[in-house]
Protein backbone atom coordinates (compact mmCIF):
# COMPACT_ATOMS: atom_id res chain seq x y z
CA UNK A 1 0.00 0.00 0.00
CA UNK A 2 1.64 3.21 -1.19
CA UNK A 3 -0.14 6.51 -0.51
CA UNK A 4 0.25 8.74 -3.56
CA UNK A 5 -0.88 12.27 -4.36
CA UNK A 6 -3.66 11.97 -6.95
CA UNK A 7 -5.29 15.40 -6.93
CA UNK A 8 -4.33 18.91 -5.86
CA UNK A 9 -6.82 21.73 -5.54
CA UNK A 10 -6.37 25.30 -4.40
CA UNK A 11 -9.04 27.93 -3.80
CA UNK A 12 -7.61 31.33 -4.79
CA UNK A 13 -10.74 33.13 -3.55
CA UNK A 14 -11.97 31.70 -0.26
CA UNK A 15 -15.37 29.97 -0.65
CA UNK A 16 -15.39 30.13 -4.45
CA UNK A 17 -14.51 27.45 -7.01
CA UNK A 18 -11.28 25.42 -6.91
CA UNK A 19 -8.41 25.38 -9.38
CA UNK A 20 -6.88 21.97 -10.06
CA UNK A 21 -3.09 21.78 -10.21
CA UNK A 22 -0.63 19.12 -11.32
CA UNK A 23 1.90 20.62 -8.95
CA UNK A 24 1.91 23.39 -6.39
CA UNK A 25 4.58 25.42 -4.64
CA UNK A 26 4.63 25.79 -0.89
CA UNK A 27 3.97 29.37 0.14
CA UNK A 28 4.00 30.95 3.59
CA UNK A 29 2.20 28.48 5.88
CA UNK A 30 -0.01 27.53 2.93
CA UNK A 31 -0.04 26.19 -0.59
CA UNK A 32 0.86 29.01 -2.95
CA UNK A 33 -2.24 30.91 -4.14
CA UNK A 34 -4.57 29.01 -1.83
CA UNK A 35 -7.11 31.28 -0.09
CA UNK A 36 -5.12 34.41 -0.91
CA UNK A 37 -8.30 36.40 -1.52
CA UNK A 38 -11.46 36.61 0.55
CA UNK A 39 -14.71 38.55 0.29
CA UNK A 40 -15.31 40.73 3.36
CA UNK A 41 -18.46 42.59 4.31
CA UNK A 42 -18.75 46.12 5.63
CA UNK A 43 -18.95 44.65 9.13
CA UNK A 44 -15.52 43.03 8.70
CA UNK A 45 -16.94 39.50 8.58
CA UNK A 46 -16.16 37.08 5.78
CA UNK A 47 -18.81 36.53 3.14
CA UNK A 48 -18.40 32.76 2.91
CA UNK A 49 -20.28 29.47 2.84
CA UNK A 50 -20.71 29.48 6.62
CA UNK A 51 -22.59 32.77 6.38
CA UNK A 52 -24.59 32.46 3.15
CA UNK A 53 -25.38 29.85 0.51
CA UNK A 54 -25.26 32.65 -2.07
CA UNK A 55 -21.52 32.02 -2.51
CA UNK A 56 -22.32 28.62 -3.99
CA UNK A 57 -24.33 30.33 -6.72
CA UNK A 58 -21.34 32.37 -7.91
CA UNK A 59 -19.30 30.46 -10.52
CA UNK A 60 -15.68 31.47 -10.96
CA UNK A 61 -12.80 30.60 -13.26
CA UNK A 62 -9.46 31.96 -12.07
CA UNK A 63 -6.61 32.51 -14.55
CA UNK A 64 -3.65 32.55 -12.17
CA UNK A 65 -0.87 33.11 -14.75
CA UNK A 66 -2.62 36.25 -16.01
CA UNK A 67 -4.12 37.43 -12.70
CA UNK A 68 -7.63 37.33 -14.08
CA UNK A 69 -11.03 35.96 -13.11
CA UNK A 70 -14.29 35.23 -14.91
CA UNK A 71 -17.54 35.32 -12.95
CA UNK A 72 -21.17 34.45 -13.62
CA UNK A 73 -24.21 33.33 -11.72
CA UNK A 74 -24.14 29.54 -11.78
CA UNK A 75 -26.26 28.12 -14.58
CA UNK A 76 -26.05 31.30 -16.65
CA UNK A 77 -23.65 32.21 -19.44
CA UNK A 78 -23.16 35.94 -18.92
CA UNK A 79 -19.50 35.72 -17.95
CA UNK A 80 -17.68 38.90 -17.00
CA UNK A 81 -13.88 39.16 -16.89
CA UNK A 82 -11.92 41.14 -14.30
CA UNK A 83 -8.30 41.71 -13.40
CA UNK A 84 -7.84 39.91 -10.11
CA UNK A 85 -6.56 42.27 -7.44
CA UNK A 86 -8.06 43.42 -4.17
CA UNK A 87 -8.58 47.10 -5.03
CA UNK A 88 -10.20 46.56 -8.43
CA UNK A 89 -13.33 48.76 -8.19
CA UNK A 90 -15.10 46.99 -11.07
CA UNK A 91 -14.63 43.59 -9.44
CA UNK A 92 -15.73 44.86 -6.04
CA UNK A 93 -18.81 46.48 -7.60
CA UNK A 94 -19.75 43.20 -9.32
CA UNK A 95 -19.46 41.33 -6.02
CA UNK A 96 -21.53 43.96 -4.21
CA UNK A 97 -24.27 43.68 -6.82
CA UNK A 98 -24.20 39.87 -6.70
CA UNK A 99 -24.43 39.65 -2.91
CA UNK A 100 -26.54 42.79 -2.53
CA UNK A 101 -24.42 44.21 0.26
CA UNK A 102 -21.42 46.45 0.79
CA UNK A 103 -18.23 44.41 0.62
CA UNK A 104 -14.77 44.25 -0.89
CA UNK A 105 -12.06 41.75 -1.76
CA UNK A 106 -9.03 41.44 0.52
CA UNK A 107 -5.64 39.89 -0.23
CA UNK A 108 -3.15 38.07 1.98
CA UNK A 109 -0.59 35.48 0.86
CA UNK A 110 0.75 34.56 4.30
CA UNK A 111 -1.93 32.02 5.17
CA UNK A 112 -3.99 34.45 7.26
CA UNK A 113 -7.19 33.83 5.27
CA UNK A 114 -7.22 30.08 5.98
CA UNK A 115 -9.83 28.76 8.43
CA UNK A 116 -7.12 28.03 11.01
CA UNK A 117 -4.15 30.24 10.06
CA UNK A 118 -0.66 28.72 10.36
CA UNK A 119 -1.67 25.73 12.49
CA UNK A 120 -3.60 24.32 9.53
CA UNK A 121 -1.78 25.16 6.31
CA UNK A 122 -3.65 22.67 4.08
CA UNK A 123 -5.84 19.58 4.26
CA UNK A 124 -5.42 15.98 3.11
CA UNK A 125 -8.07 13.33 2.37
CA UNK A 126 -8.01 10.00 0.57
CA UNK A 127 -10.09 9.13 -2.46
CA UNK A 128 -11.17 5.97 -0.65
CA UNK A 129 -12.60 8.02 2.24
CA UNK A 130 -14.73 10.07 -0.15
CA UNK A 131 -15.83 6.87 -1.87
CA UNK A 132 -16.79 5.34 1.48
CA UNK A 133 -19.01 8.31 2.26
CA UNK A 134 -20.44 8.30 -1.26
CA UNK A 135 -21.54 4.69 -0.88
CA UNK A 136 -23.64 5.67 2.13
CA UNK A 137 -24.75 9.11 0.90
CA UNK A 138 -26.15 7.89 -2.40
CA UNK A 139 -27.67 11.24 -3.34
CA UNK A 140 -24.20 12.67 -3.93
CA UNK A 141 -21.56 12.02 -6.56
CA UNK A 142 -17.87 11.80 -5.73
CA UNK A 143 -17.27 15.20 -7.29
CA UNK A 144 -20.14 16.67 -5.31
CA UNK A 145 -18.47 15.50 -2.10
CA UNK A 146 -15.15 16.95 -3.20
CA UNK A 147 -16.83 20.32 -3.68
CA UNK A 148 -18.56 20.08 -0.31
CA UNK A 149 -15.45 19.28 1.73
CA UNK A 150 -13.03 21.53 -0.21
CA UNK A 151 -9.79 19.73 0.68
CA UNK A 152 -6.45 20.58 -0.91
CA UNK A 153 -4.67 17.26 -1.43
CA UNK A 154 -6.25 13.93 -2.28
CA UNK A 155 -4.28 10.69 -1.99
CA UNK A 156 -4.88 7.32 -3.59
CA UNK A 157 -3.44 3.82 -3.13
CA UNK A 158 -4.79 3.49 0.41
CA UNK A 159 -7.90 2.20 2.17
CA UNK A 160 -10.66 4.46 3.44
CA UNK A 161 -9.60 6.85 6.20
CA UNK A 162 -5.94 5.81 5.99
CA UNK A 163 -5.12 9.53 6.19
CA UNK A 164 -6.07 9.40 9.86
CA UNK A 165 -2.66 7.84 10.42
CA UNK A 166 -1.45 11.44 9.92
CA UNK A 167 -2.74 12.48 13.33
CA UNK A 168 -2.48 10.60 16.61
CA UNK A 169 -4.23 12.14 19.59
CA UNK A 170 -4.70 15.66 20.97
CA UNK A 171 -1.40 17.49 21.48
CA UNK A 172 0.48 14.96 19.34
CA UNK A 173 1.42 15.48 15.69
CA UNK A 174 2.79 13.21 12.98
CA UNK A 175 5.79 14.24 10.89
CA UNK A 176 5.67 12.97 7.31
CA UNK A 177 6.99 13.72 3.85
CA UNK A 178 4.99 14.24 0.69
CA UNK A 179 7.46 14.16 -2.15
CA UNK A 180 10.21 16.59 -1.09
CA UNK A 181 8.02 18.48 1.38
CA UNK A 182 8.10 17.77 5.10
CA UNK A 183 4.94 18.56 7.01
CA UNK A 184 3.14 17.79 10.25
CA UNK A 185 -0.29 16.20 10.57
CA UNK A 186 -2.08 18.07 13.33
CA UNK A 187 -5.71 17.08 13.86
CA UNK A 188 -8.75 15.75 12.01
CA UNK A 189 -10.64 18.55 10.24
CA UNK A 190 -13.81 19.41 12.15
CA UNK A 191 -16.58 20.20 9.70
CA UNK A 192 -19.01 23.11 9.81
CA UNK A 193 -22.27 24.03 8.07
CA UNK A 194 -20.61 24.19 4.63
CA UNK A 195 -20.67 20.46 3.62
CA UNK A 196 -24.47 20.21 4.04
CA UNK A 197 -24.88 23.03 1.48
CA UNK A 198 -25.41 22.06 -2.14
CA UNK A 199 -22.23 23.29 -3.91
CA UNK A 200 -24.31 24.49 -6.86
CA UNK A 201 -27.31 26.12 -5.16
CA UNK A 202 -26.32 26.71 -1.54
CA UNK A 203 -29.44 24.94 -0.28
CA UNK A 204 -28.91 23.02 2.97
CA UNK A 205 -29.59 19.30 3.31
CA UNK A 206 -30.73 18.98 6.92
CA UNK A 207 -30.12 15.21 6.88
CA UNK A 208 -26.48 15.50 5.81
CA UNK A 209 -24.72 15.77 9.19
CA UNK A 210 -26.61 12.87 10.76
CA UNK A 211 -26.07 10.68 7.69
CA UNK A 212 -22.37 11.52 7.53
CA UNK A 213 -21.80 10.78 11.21
CA UNK A 214 -23.62 7.46 10.87
CA UNK A 215 -21.42 6.56 7.89
CA UNK A 216 -18.28 7.52 9.79
CA UNK A 217 -19.30 5.51 12.82
CA UNK A 218 -19.83 2.39 10.72
CA UNK A 219 -16.48 2.69 8.93
CA UNK A 220 -14.02 3.76 11.62
CA UNK A 221 -10.63 2.02 11.33
CA UNK A 222 -9.76 -0.22 14.28
CA UNK A 223 -6.90 2.03 15.35
CA UNK A 224 -8.90 5.26 15.05
CA UNK A 225 -8.42 7.94 17.72
CA UNK A 226 -11.14 10.15 16.25
CA UNK A 227 -13.32 9.75 19.35
CA UNK A 228 -10.71 11.75 21.29
CA UNK A 229 -11.58 14.84 19.23
CA UNK A 230 -15.17 15.23 20.37
CA UNK A 231 -17.44 13.72 17.70
CA UNK A 232 -17.52 11.95 14.35
CA UNK A 233 -18.30 15.05 12.28
CA UNK A 234 -14.73 15.18 10.94
CA UNK A 235 -13.18 14.46 7.57
CA UNK A 236 -9.63 15.00 6.25
CA UNK A 237 -6.52 15.97 8.20
CA UNK A 238 -5.20 19.45 8.92
CA UNK A 239 -1.50 19.74 8.16
CA UNK A 240 1.09 22.32 9.14
CA UNK A 241 3.71 23.48 6.64
CA UNK A 242 6.85 24.76 8.39
CA UNK A 243 8.58 27.91 7.05
CA UNK A 244 11.54 25.72 5.98
CA UNK A 245 9.38 24.19 3.23
CA UNK A 246 8.58 27.43 1.41
CA UNK A 247 9.48 27.19 -2.29
CA UNK A 248 9.38 23.40 -2.42
CA UNK A 249 6.88 21.61 -4.64
CA UNK A 250 4.19 18.96 -4.23
CA UNK A 251 3.28 17.10 -7.42
CA UNK A 252 0.60 14.64 -8.48
CA UNK A 253 2.31 11.25 -8.26
CA UNK A 254 4.40 12.12 -5.19
CA UNK A 255 4.47 9.42 -2.55
CA UNK A 256 3.86 9.93 1.15
CA UNK A 257 6.10 8.62 3.93
CA UNK A 258 5.31 8.76 7.64
CA UNK A 259 8.36 9.63 9.77
CA UNK A 260 7.50 9.96 13.48
CA UNK A 261 5.02 11.22 16.07
CA UNK A 262 5.93 14.42 17.90
CA UNK A 263 4.56 16.44 20.80
CA UNK A 264 2.65 19.61 19.90
CA UNK A 265 2.83 21.02 23.42
CA UNK A 266 4.85 24.23 23.40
Amino acid sequence: MQPTVSNIRIYPIKSLDPVEQQEVLIGIHSLKNDRIFAIVGEDGRLVNGKRTGRVNQLQSIVDLPNNGIKLTERGKDNWQFFDLYADNPQLNRYLEDFFDRKLHLVFNEEGELLDVPKRSSASVVSTASLQSLQQDLLDYSLEDLRLRFRTNIEISGVEAFWEENLFHKPQTGVRFKMGEVEMIGMTPRARCNVPPRDPQTGETDKTFVKAMMKSRGESLPENSTLDQFGNLYHLAVDIYLPPTEKGKTIKVGDSLEIMETISLVE
